[in-house]
Parts: structure tokens; sequence; C-alpha cells
């Protein structure tokens, strides 16, 4: 420098002229002045000289603040500048690098660095955990062990030696942090595992990053995805998987898991690189919600039959106007009015849905929650039960005391719960509205919950039990101080006569008579009584009788009533009504015998009907019979010797009203019985005599 300076000032030339005198020029002699502004020039255009023109270094760290380049480049290796890693991480989180790293034959090395200006002992990333998966990614794993803190990397990679990484990699001080799992009971889905959703902050975005711990078995998560459906098509050797959507941070979704024997409640935690959340836990349901429900009914439906099959063993279907009624509907049928019957109904309906509810509740405890203790019952249910047994009891000393309610239509229907004798009654119909109302309330909140959060039946308040007691004793009050009404036992026609013979209870003498929906009218000029009865003993009303003779005249009450079947009623002054069914062609059985003529005539017994002999076989055989009254849709009941049910015969054949013609097995010798039911109940019996052949 001072020999290039000594060269210049060879020539003795002045830097600047002579004649400009300043105060400097008087102090600072010539010389120095002219080498002090070359020094200051020399400084200035070296740097520009010795510069590199293809490549400009990143900031090397020193300890203190780095700030990356904005474009960082090689003459072949680039950093993508654009590199950006999650807001805050987890220690053991894996973060990409990403840039043009075409090299397959090279090692990335990446060190990590602390920001600030505070030098503090950073863990080095171990070089196992550095790998390049592609040409444009370099994958590192953070130390296990690093601090809370901020920090950055350096990557050294062919041309690119220390060069800083743009981006600030964050360490979170509070670690993975779960609320919980979502539901808190999971339910095994359609392939056969858990679905369930961990919610919670400080999960890593990279999905692989993140996995489920459980006490007693450790990490469960076999592959992991970024969206539902890839997780749904993993084989079943690859569940349970994990997915995570960036887009909702704060959820990690499991699924598939496969739940081990007798695991039900468990403890989980969420593991992110190697920070561990606090434990949670979750448990596992047995049974989903409809398979609950499913074995619910079933259990029910079971328990419900055999109790049936224990009442059907000691009982006979019940026919009534010729229709068949199995042993389940003595369960709600009134025989003494043929009608259904309410305080029956009642109780049968709250027995029946409390205990559903108790085998429900108990199920969901069991299977569900997996907690084995049985269910307590809330004291208003003993008190609901107690007022239904109580009305039913109240009701029926009701009707043994005063008499039954009218009877209404031939054959029993779902009208009968709001009516007496036909004509609707107020306190009959709130009392059926509210025990519907109660019970089926009581189901819909039951089977409306989640069955991992049922705690025990649905709570029913005090001000609807006071509702249901007020209706029930509205219901018996109405029992008490309502007339009874009329009831048929048994009606006959002797269409020589034009007489109808009715009996019953509670039948009106100043009743109003009808057959086939016409109203017998009032005869005054009639030279006899057409209406006989006989008074009923210690009955509520005098003009009541327990058995009415009515004269028809069917010329003027324009009835034919010369054959066919008809309908009388007779409604009472209150309107309560009852209806029977009367043929003017009634069944009956004269001779039972062979169709086809026997070799020899059969040895009648001593004291058996010659008319009803037929030959004993244990096959098929023809059997014809003569009578009257016969009519297509007629039923035939066999009962042979020593059997204790009769069986029906499907092959009868209607010739004519007198004649009809039966294959059946007559089976061994003795006595046997034939029953003949036509479509509308009436029936005729005989006693047929089985001899040897």
């Amino acid at each position: 420098m001072n020999s290039i300076i000594d060269r210049v000032l060879v020539n003795k030339r002045p830097c600047w002229s002579r004649s400009k005198t300043t105060l400097l020029s008087q102090m600072v002699p010539m010389r120095v002045r002219c080498r002090i502004i070359l020094v200051a020039l020399l400084t200035l255009v070296t740097p520009l000289l010795l510069a590199a023109p293809t490549h400009q270094s990143g900031n090397k760290p020193d300890g203190g603040e780095a700030n990356a380049p904005a474009s960082i480049q090689s003459s072949v290796f680039t950093i993508d500048p654009t590199v950006r890693f999650p807001e805050t991480v987890s220690p053991g989180t894996k973060l990409s690098i990403t840039g043009d790293f075409a090299a397959t034959d090279r090692k990335p090395a990446v060190k990590i660095h602390a920001v600030g200006s505070d030098s503090k002992s950073v863990p080095s990333i171990d070089p196992d955990t550095i790998k390049q998966v592609s040409d444009t990614e370099i994958d590192v794993k953070l130390p296990d062990k690093l601090p809370p803190g901020r920090y950055y990397f350096t990557l050294n990679y062919g041309g690119l030696t220390s060069e800083v990484v743009p981006g600030e990699v964050r360490v979170s001080e509070s670690g993975v942090n779960l609320d919980g799992a979502h539901p808190t009971t999971a339910y095994s889905s359609q392939n056969g595992g858990f679905d369930f959703d961990v919610i919670g902050e400080g999960f890593s975005t990279t999905p692989k990053d993140n996995n489920i711990y459980i006490s007693g078995q450790g990490l469960i998560a076999k592959s992991w995805a970024d969206k539902k459906s890839d997780c749904d098509e993993k084989r079943k050797e690859q569940m349970p998987c994990i997915w995570y959507d960036v887009q909702d941070p704060d959820k990690l979704h499991v699924v598939g898991y496969p739940k081990e024997t007798y695991q039900g409640p468990l403890s989980f935690a969420v593991r992110v690189g190697s920070v561990q959340s606090s434990q949670k836990k979750l448990v596992l349901a047995r049974l989903s919600p409809t398979e609950l429900r499913f074995w619910s009914i079933l259990i029910f439906g079971v328990l419900a039959y055999i109790i049936y099959r224990l009442v059907a063993r000691g009982m006979r279907n019940y026919i009534i106007d010729g229709k068949s009624y199995t042993p389940f509907y003595s369960f709600f049928i009134d025989k003494e009015t043929d009608t259904y019957s309410l305080s029956k109904f009642q109780l049968l309906l709250f027995s029946a849905v409390f205990i559903f509810g108790y085998l429900y509740v108990f199920l969901c405890s069991w299977l569900v929650q997996w907690q084995f203790v049985l269910p307590d019952v809330p004291a208003n249910f003993s008190a609901i039960l107690g007022m239904s047994a109580g009305t039913a009891v109240v009701a029926a000393g009701s009707t043994s005391a005063r008499g039954s309610k009218g009877a209404g239509g031939i054959r029993p229907s779902a009208a009968d719960f709001i009516t007496t004798g036909g004509q609707v009654v107020p306190e009959r119909f709130q009392y059926f509205v509210w025990t519907l109302v109660a019970c089926f309330g009581f189901v819909a909140l039951m089977l409306s919950q989640d069955p991992a959060t049922i705690a025990g039946f649905p709570t029913i308040p005090q001000g609807l039990l006071y509702v249901m007691g007020v209706s029930a004793g509205g219901y018996l009050a109405g029992k008490v101080t309502r007339p009874p009404g009329p009831v048929i036992r048994n009606i006959s026609w002797d269409k020589d006569n034009n007489l109808l013979v009715v009996q019953g209870e509670n039948l009106s003498n100043q009743g109003d008579y009808f057959v086939d929906g016409k109203k017998l009218p009032i005869i005054i000029d009639s030279t006899k009584n057409l209406i006989q009865s006989i008074p009923q003993d210690q009955a509520s009303d005098r003009s009541f009788c327990s058995e009415l003779r009515v004269t028809i005249l069917t010329d003027k009450a324009g009835l034919d009533l010369t054959t066919g079947d008809h309908i009388f009623r007779i409604m009472n002054k209150d309107a309560q009504f009852a209806d029977m069914r009367f043929t003017a062609d009634p069944c009956t059985i004269t001779s039972v015998a062979m169709s086809a003529q026997p070799a020899a005539d059969p040895q009648t017994p001593g004291g058996a009907n010659a008319k009803n002999v037929i030959v004993a076989s244990a096959q098929n055989s023809g059997i014809k019979v003569s009578g009257t009254g016969f009519r297509a849709g007629i039923i035939a009941r066999w009962t042979a010797v020593g059997a204790n049910e009769p069986v029906e015969i499907t092959a009868v054949n209607v010739q004519d009203d007198k004649n009809l013609t039966l294959t059946l097995v007559p089976g061994g010798a003795g006595p046997a019985t034939l029953l003949l039911v036509t479509p509308n109940g009436f029936s005729a019996v005989a006693t047929i005599t089985i001899v040897a052949s």
C-alpha cells in the first residue's frame, strides 16, 4: 500500500490546487494529506474487487440473532427460501427441509442452534435421524431432550456449507395437553374396531410424529394418513390408523383400534416425538347402541314368551263370535263383557315398560359402562306401579259390587279402552291417554340417551305423579258412579213363535231393542205383552233383568228372520248397549257315518247312538255328516279317543246346508267328539262312537 502511494507522489503534483489554502493545508503537510485520501479510496474498492461473482454466502452462526437471506443457492443445490415450520413443535418431532437436492451420493448434515444472544448448550441432532427422502426434501428429527425455546437449522450439503435454513423452530414449553377422548365411550365400528378422536393441543402436523400410548399395552399406531378415507383403505394388519387434519389441529383421529379381551375402561396418552401427555380415560363398549337395543328387545321378548307359555299351558283359545283369541289376549280381555279392560291394559303396560327399562339400564351399565352392579329403582317408580296395581284392584272390586260396564260391540276392539257400553266417557279417555303419554315418554327419554351416559331411569317429576294419581282417581270415580251396562250371555231365536230369548245381566226392560240395525217398533194395539222379563237380583236399577223374552212381529218390523244370521242390540236408558249375534239356521248334527259303506255293519255298543258310529282306523277315512245349518267356512274339530286337545280338520267339504263330508283319522275304538263351528261362532257338537272293524 505504501509503495503505491509513493509512486503517486513521485510526480510532485499537488492533490488539489495550491492556491486554495485552508486551515487543514496549513496544519497537515501535502504528502500526508494525499496518503490519507488514497487509503480511503482503496479501502472502499478492494472488497468489490475480491468478491465472488457467483455465490453469496449466508450468515454464519455466531450465537447471535440469525437472519436468513432471501435466496440461498449454490451452483447446483438450493434451499427453498419459503420453508416454514409449524408454529410450535415438541422434542422428537420430525421436520422437513425443502429445496433442490439432486445429488444422491451426498450425506446431508444438519445442525441446530439456539436463537438469541445468550449461548446455551443445544443437544446435537443424531446423524441417523437425518435422511434425504427425495430430490426436494430432507427430513430431520429434533433431539428427544431438546429444551423449550427458539431454534434454527444450518445445512451442509455439497457446496452449501453451514447455510442457514429459513424459518424458526419453536419448541413448546407446555408439550402435549389433552382434554380427553370424544366420545368418552367408543363403540365398535363396522370394520370391527373402535374409532375415536383425541382432543388436545400440541400435536405434530406430521402424522407419523403422533402416536397413542395405551397403559399396559404401549404405542398402538401401525399406520398414518392425512384423511379418513386413506385410513379406511388400510388392511387389518395396518390398524389402528391415525390421521390428522391440519385444518382441525386440535384433534387426532384414531381408526380401527382392535379391543383386547376384557378391555373396557383404559388409560391413554398421546406421544409426540419423545414428549408424552398426561393420561386420560376411555371406555370401549362391548356393544353398539343398535346392538344394545336389539339385545334388550330380544331378551325382553324371550322373558315375555316364557311367561306367555306358562299362561297358555293351562288355557285354551277363547272364541268370541266365531273368532279365536289366543291366551295372549287373556291379559287384556274382560271375559265378563268380552271387551278389552282398561285397568288390565294400564297395569300390564306399566309393568312391561318398567321391566324393559330396568333390563335396558342394566345392560347399559354392564356392557357399555363396565359397572357390575344392579341399577337402583327410584321411589317414584314404585309409587307408579303401586298406583297402577291399586287402580286395577279397585276397578275389579267396583265391577263385582255394582256390575260391569256395557259390552258394546260383538267383538273386542281398541275403542273399549275409552268407551263404556259403546259410549265414549271422558274419565276413561284421559286415563288412557295419560297412561300412553307416561309410558311413551319413559321409553323415548331412555332410548334417546347415549348408553354410556345413562345413570338410571329417567326422572319422573312429582307433578306428573300427581297428574297420574288424579287421572286414576277420576277413572275409579267414574267406574263407581256410572250405572252398569247391559251384557248378553246367551241368545236364541224361535222362528216358529217369533220369540227371541236373551239372557245376561243389566238388561233393561225399558230399553230400546234393535235387529240388524232396525229399531223394533212399539205396537200399541197388540193383544199380548211383547216383552216378558225376569228381574235381576240385587240390581242397582229396578228395570234390570237377567232374562228377556221379546216377541218380534216381523211383518210390522219389516224383518225377515226365517233364515240366516242376524244381530240383536239392547240399549239401556243411559245409551249403553250390547250386541249379540243370533241365527235362524242353527247348526245341528243328526248323523255321522263312514262315506264308504263297510263290508259289515258295525256293532253299536249298548247305550250309544246308532246314527253316530264309524269304524276305527289309523288311516285317513271319509266321513259324511248330516244335520242343519251347514254353510261355507264352517270349521270342524275332532277329539280322538284318549286325546286331550281337539285337532282341526282341514278337509271339509260343504255340499249343502244339511250335508258335508270330512276326511280324518278316526283312531282307536271308543267315544270321540266332533265339533262344528260356523263362521259366526254358532256351534254343534256330537259324541261319535268308534268301533273296531
